[in-house]
């Protein structure tokens, strides 16, 4: 476990963003747009998304086995109990859940209503019903509130932690950047398209490949960012050289 919070453990996340976004460029030089974007997205069915499905799956109970919190037993259950509610939030993100939840409670309203419904224009709209207003921004509050927990708790010491080469630091800096990236190149073809610029099939595909590669390394920088604060504040087997509570 101590390889995972020596000192030079911080290039483990910048060395696993460089190896995935080369092999998400091999892929994307060698197949052919239309069997790439087939292989990437499939309605939550292709192989890369149903690879991404397990990988985020495992952040539960490897937050419960290798607790990335010091602290009183109380305290480590919290935030487990939080980081299980993101992974949960996220998987849900990944395969529609939410989407089909509402189309399964209120057929009529989501089939009247042109586009998403998780956005805020439903929320404005005049002649939807209040229940299912409620719904979706009661999931909007679930998981803005939970994002912002261990965001507010950690901000500074990952900020700090960052020039310091602390490895969780280094690891929660790519995760942020890489969901960036995933949101970019998810809007930049409609972006692209409302702005008249003409989009070939070949970048449209490479769009594609980060979009759902990035979310796929998204979980691997949260598996990563787990084991590495677990060597550092588990207390039997915490590293010296990154001792501080977390």
């Amino acid at each position: 476990m101590n390889l995972l919070a020596s000192k030079k453990s911080w290039m483990v996340a910048p060395a696993a963003f460089a190896l995935c976004s080369a092999i998400l460029l091999a892929t994307w030089f060698a197949m052919a747009p239309d069997a790439l974007t087939a292989a990437f997205d499939a309605d939550g069915k292709s192989p890369v998304e149903l690879m991404t499905l397990p990988l985020f799956a495992l952040i539960i109970p490897l937050t419960w086995l290798c607790t990335p919190v010091s602290g009183s037993v109380s305290r480590k259950c919290f935030w487990n109990f939080v980081f299980t509610v993101l992974a949960v939030v996220a998987l849900a993100r990944e395969q529609d859940w939410h989407k089909d939840l509402v189309a399964w409670l209120w057929p009529d309203v989501v089939a009247s209503f042109k586009g998403t419904v998780f956005k805020m224009r439903f929320l404005k709209a005049p002649g939807v019903p209040v229940l299912p207003k409620l719904f979706v921004a009661g999931f909007f509050a679930t998981f803005f509130a939970f994002a912002l927990l261990p965001l507010v708790r950690w901000i500074k010491p990952l900020f700090k932690g960052f020039f310091k080469l602390h490895p969780v630091s280094w690891t929660m800096a790519f995760f942020g950047g890489t969901s960036v990236m995933v949101m970019t190149v998810d809007r930049l073809p409609a972006n692209l398209r409302h702005a008249g610029v003409a989009v070939s099939d070949s970048a449209l595909a490479l769009m594609k490949a980060f979009e759902e590669g990035g979310e796929a390394m998204m979980a691997l920088f949260a598996l990563l960012a787990i084991l590495q604060a677990h060597a550092v504040y588990a207390p039997d087997e915490g590293a010296d050289a990154w001792r501080e509570k977390a």
